[in-house]
């Protein structure tokens, strides 16, 4: 079996769309989309079916993903044995948890796979002062944040990402009409949060200030450090979170959960790719451009050469900024 068949199937697979592959993968959609039939007609069965925009795997698609995992394991294997003795390179990364837990586990999970060879990657969630901090002390090579409230940027290497919509969600069912609702009508529900400190408890507690009001106003407030538990509260009518939409986009375009703006709300938040330093390894370059395909920015044309790229150049066209 042709080993770049299979591991566009795999990225295919793991990613459920052929378009974030295509990016992981820097070929064209085309490209992807051409050696997926070829690895069905040498297979002789499909291995997704297509409804819509969504992937799913068929019978001999979940096969081909355990049997073709191992066999990737095994080139990972042989790989290893013939690089024994050589150094890695290592790359320090933070993230604030709930954009790198909840948004970037695949993206993470995919480089460790594709440069686990030649890389040691350590990953540390935490709030954007730590990830700031730790860029300052050199304890990270990058960081990237999403701003819960004020955060001073200045004088740092920074490249700005798209803005993270976050928005208030409930079921059909709790009868809040759809996109613009008001701060009162939601109040009377109990509401969801993942963590009593995290990014959205403050980014939320921001906009309330602004408004004169707390979180105390809603019926209940729970916190639960896992999505999937507010997930099925939330689909069961039992009350509403307020989350990014990116989140729960697949389920709110089947209708199964409404999207809600307040109208006094701010509700974008930036992100921010904060660098600790201008000069980058061909290794580092490699996992921004991870980055920047998750979040469906083009390759940068001259992020590559010889190994040594400045962030001046790396970033032309979106210089970096000195705020």
């Amino acid at each position: 079996m042709d080993l770049t068949l299979l591991k566009t199937f795999m990225k295919v697979a793991t990613l459920g769309n052929i378009t974030k592959a295509a990016a992981v993968l820097f070929v064209t959609q085309s490209a992807v989309s051409r050696r997926i039939k070829l690895l069905e007609d040498a297979v002789g069965q499909p291995l997704f079916e297509r409804t819509g925009s969504s992937l799913v795997l068929t019978a001999a698609g979940h096969l081909l993903m355990e049997k073709g995992g191992k066999m990737l394991d095994l080139e990972h294997e042989f790989l290893l044995g013939i690089n024994t003795g050589k150094d890695k390179e290592k790359i320090a990364f933070c993230s604030t948890p709930s954009l790198g837990i909840d948004r970037l586990s695949v993206v993470l999970t995919s480089f460790i796979a594709d440069h686990s060879s030649s890389v040691d990657l350590n990953c540390v969630f935490a709030m954007p002062e730590e990830a700031l901090e730790g860029i300052d002390s050199g304890r990270f090579d990058l960081a990237l944040v999403e701003h819960c409230d004020e955060i001073n940027l200045k004088g740092r290497i920074i490249y700005p990402l798209p803005d993270d919509e976050v928005v208030f969600i409930s079921a059909p069912s709790l009868g809040i009409g759809e996109d613009i609702t008001t701060i009162d009508r939601l109040m009377r529900e109990r509401l969801y949060l993942k963590n009593e400190k995290g990014c959205a408890r403050r980014f939320i507690d921001k906009n309330l200030h602004n408004l004169g009001r707390s979180c105390s106003e809603f019926s209940t407030v729970v916190f639960f450090d896992d999505f999937s538990f507010i997930l099925r509260e939330v689909l069961a009518g039992k009350g509403v979170t307020f989350v990014s939409r990116a989140l729960f986009s697949d389920i709110l375009e089947s209708g199964r959960l409404r999207a809600h703006r307040v109208g006094d709300f701010c509700h974008f938040r930036p992100r921010t790719l904060i660098l600790a330093r201008q000069e980058l390894s061909l290794h580092h370059q490699h996992f921004i451009d991870y980055l920047f395909a998750e979040f469906g920015l083009a390759r940068p044309a001259n992020l590559a050469g010889d190994g040594r790229t400045n962030v001046v150049q790396l970033l032309a066209g979106n210089r970096p900024l000195a705020v």
